[in-house]
């Protein structure tokens, strides 16, 4: 069970400390006192230890005590912050191998930072100071190693977990200007838990997003995948509107706000995007996808008397999230999955709520274009599908699809077209030199395959030759 092997560590540190110097001076701080009493498995042990320089001395005494102790790399130290990393490498306890958990030991600190520098200037302080620098009350507590008692030094934590409140230990402007990032923290808390965001907060966040400038794109995007695979994701992207995050994470999506669509749908493309995002799985590939799968629609809108258009919006859109990811530093292979979803999701409106309009070539094609990114594409298309108007949800299209796809040449289930001529045939056959004839064919024959898996080589050979015929008139 998740949360087993920190449990052990807890219980190991504080059968250590017993009768040492260190008793009644560790303490657990942070995230895994906040998830124990939410009764949920912690992890990630942070000790703070209640000393000058605590928790560089304690982890040299600790991995001196279990003998692993190894110069320069266990721990590893950062004196300048008065921290020190380590891991417990060889010992057992309660039947747990606690070799593989990293722990990381601080001492209480007083942190000052400089406008637009997010490493602050370090300076010993006492307990209640080091509570009062954390992002927020429910990551504020203490839990004393030598008797289990927990401390709320802010005397805000433990009714803010009870009551489900997200908010700062201390002035939000103070917290936020410290580590702007902590303003994207503050959204991924309250969407992960479904807890409640204060008008103070919201304020606050109002006020200092531009600050978000000062962030790196890699960890806004870090924080940002976070929001997106929890079970909110449509709050968080809601929040971030609301306090004007959003200008300064993704502001492409804004244009979607208030953007008017036609009778397909229920809601303003903003609205329609956040009802696409929430229907999703808590997969990272898919609530990408969905977040821009209908980003080009600003740029694409056109009205005539039939009603509002947003012809090839789906290109459109391919362009904008290559761009926005490319921005926050997502890795290649991401982007180009997210953009094969984007510029397919249409690719099977036309086929009804039975599908039965869709060919077997299309769904061939659609098939080979998407490739492993199928399924996923599919759960976005059907998130979609399900997120129109009444009239216009498609409800069983993609669980009709699936049973085509898998009927559909279930002997030849390739990644790409296998015809029976290459580039070299046509050369010796047809004495042709490498050129755009030779494409032209090639790429004729390829459509045929889609018609008809089981295309003959005398068959391409025929295509080929009236190709060349045609083209030699």
């Amino acid at each position: 069970m998740e949360g087993t092997k920190e449990k052990a560590v807890e219980d190991f540190i504080s059968k250590k400390i017993k009768g040492t110097k260190w008793a009644n001076r560790v303490f657990v701080a942070g995230g895994y006192v906040r998830d124990e009493l939410m009764g949920k498995d912690p992890k990630d042990i942070d000790l703070l230890v209640n000393a000058p320089n605590g928790g560089i001395e304690f982890a040299n005494w600790i991995t001196q005590q279990v003998g692993a102790h190894r110069e320069g790399t266990n721990p590893v130290v950062y004196p300048k912050y008065g921290t020190a990393k380590f891991n417990l490498r060889g010992v057992t306890h309660n039947g747990q191998d606690l070799s593989d958990i990293d722990i990381e030991a601080v001492m209480p600190r007083k942190e000052q930072y400089k406008p637009g520098d997010r490493k602050p200037d370090v300076s010993a302080g006492d307990l209640k100071d080091d509570v009062e620098r954390r992002d927020f009350t429910v990551n504020s507590l203490l839990k004393d190693l030598s008797t289990g008692e927990v401390l709320d030094l802010t005397g805000q934590g433990k009714e803010d977990i009870k009551r489900g409140v997200v908010r700062t230990p201390l002035n939000p402007d103070k917290i936020f200007t410290d580590d702007p990032l902590r303003m994207l923290r503050a959204i991924r808390f309250t969407v992960k838990y479904d807890w409640d965001l204060p008008m103070f907060m919201i304020r606050s966040l109002k006020k200092n997003a531009a600050q978000l400038e000062n962030i790196s794109q890699e960890r806004i995007r870090d924080e940002l995948n976070k929001m997106l695979t929890t079970g909110h994701p449509d709050k968080a992207i809601k929040l971030l509107k609301v306090t004007n995050l959003i200008t300064y994470v993704i502001p492409e999506l804004k244009p979607l706000i208030g953007l008017k669509q036609g009778v397909h749908h229920k809601q303003d493309a903003f609205g329609h995007t956040l009802q696409v995002l929430k229907n999703t799985k808590p997969v990272l590939l898919q609530r990408l996808m969905a977040l821009f799968h209908d980003i080009g629609k600003a740029a694409t809108q056109s009205s005539t008397p039939d009603g509002i258009h947003f012809y090839a919006h789906e290109k459109e859109g391919e362009k904008i999230a290559d761009d926005i990811m490319r921005r926050l530093k997502y890795p290649n292979e991401l982007i180009d999955a997210v953009k094969t979803g984007i510029v397919n999701h249409m690719k099977l409106k036309h086929g009804g709520d039975d599908s039965v309009q869709l060919s077997d070539k299309t769904l061939r094609k659609f098939r080979i274009a998407l490739g492993q990114n199928l399924e996923d594409t599919l759960e976005v298309i059907h998130a979609d599908n399900i997120s129109c108007d009444r009239t216009s949800e498609l409800p069983n299209q993609i669980i009709n699809v699936r049973k085509r796809l898998q009927q559909l040449d279930q002997n030849k289930k390739t990644d790409k077209p296998q015809i029976p001529i290459d580039g070299n045939d046509l050369i010796q056959i047809f004495h042709l030199k490498p050129g755009k004839t030779i494409g032209k064919i090639l790429a004729s024959v390829v459509e045929k395959w889609y018609d008809d898996p089981e295309i003959s080589r005398e068959e391409a050979l025929r295509i080929a030759k009236d190709i060349i015929e045609n083209d030699n008139l």
